[in-house]
């Protein structure tokens, strides 16, 4: 009897061994899509052979410049998806040409029945404008990290092609006019610190109910033309529903958007903020919700940092 007892707990505790190994090994999990995140269920994480213990940052640029994971690990829409770049230095770096990887070679993929390997993907820093030329043809120069600036790289493009296009570029004091238009949408959102409507010269020539009129405005907002009035009737003189004298109107009109603020302000001391606006372009999300690694490789290809997520 006691031989018995014992064969059969030996055969349940080989039994439960099984079960713990097929959950643990044959089950598929995580299922991916065209990246290597968790997007499709027609495959699946099987295991993560590769850890990052033997990436080495052998870059000259390693202890100068890091990565930031921004919203990649839960971010899915590739014209939302970011990571960032600072300069931590004291001195300029030119990050065009500078390539990003993820680690979709790391990962295995079971896919059909069948363990599958992907290369990674990669995507290179394009040039970038220092500002959105209202004209749309903007000038593209390298991407120059001043000290302490950072780059917003996003992995897809800002679709909408109008009023302006959007390029990779630099954030201004009139980029906010941008930020606010219901045309755009930036993540993270762009800085809203336009210069104040009050502060811009000329105003201070202008009839009281007019001052009056623009200090009450709200900075990167482009005011509406020909509303209709308080009595709900159309005018051809009223802005934001107010009528004003037509000096009034045609000074609010050529200070008071993006071109304007452009056409005012760009050459102006403080005209460039710190951050850039980096977009590659591609149609679907770059970074994994896990068992990712962000690579940023500089000219030379050599590794300046990663991140784990």
């Amino acid at each position: 009897m006691q031989s018995e007892r014992g064969d059969t707990l030996q055969g349940m505790v080989i039994l439960i061994g099984l079960f713990a190994l097929f959950f643990l090994v044959i089950l598929p999990n995580n299922p991916v899509g065209p990246n290597g995140g968790t997007r499709s269920s027609s495959s699946s994480f099987v295991t993560n052979t590769q850890r990052d213990t033997n990436l080495e940052k052998n870059s000259s640029y390693s202890k100068s410049v890091s990565l930031g994971s921004g919203n990649a690990r839960y971010e899915i829409q590739s014209y939302k998806e970011y990571v960032t770049i600072r300069n931590r230095s004291r001195e300029e770096v030119n990050i065009t040409g500078w390539k990003l990887r993820n680690a979709k070679d790391r990962r295995t993929f079971e896919l059909g029945g069948n363990l599958q390997r992907y290369p990674a993907d990669e995507a290179r820093i394009p040039q970038a404008s220092l500002f959105i030329s209202p004209s749309g043809y903007s000038q593209m120069q390298n991407v120059i990290l001043k000290p302490g600036e950072e780059a917003v790289i996003t992995t897809g493009s800002i679709g909408a092609r109008n009023p302006y296009p959007i390029t990779s570029f630099k954030e201004n004091i009139c980029s906010g006019y941008l930020g606010a238009s219901e045309n755009y949408s930036f993540t993270p959102p762009l800085s809203r610190s336009c210069p104040r409507p009050i502060d811009e010269p000329g105003v201070e020539s202008l009839p009281n109910e007019c001052r009056e009129f623009i200090r009450r405005m709200r900075t990167c907002r482009t005011p509406e033309f020909d509303t209709r009035n308080r009595d709900g009737e159309i005018c051809s003189g009223c802005v934001d529903g107010q009528l004003l004298p037509s000096s009034c109107v045609a000074f609010i009109k050529e200070h008071y958007s993006y071109q304007g603020c452009i056409a005012n302000h760009q050459s102006d001391p403080n005209f460039s903020k710190n951050t850039w606006r980096i977009f590659l372009n591609r149609g679907w999300e770059m970074w994994a919700k896990d068992y990712e690694t962000i690579q940023l490789f500089d000219h030379s290809g050599k590794l300046v940092d990663y991140l784990s997520i």
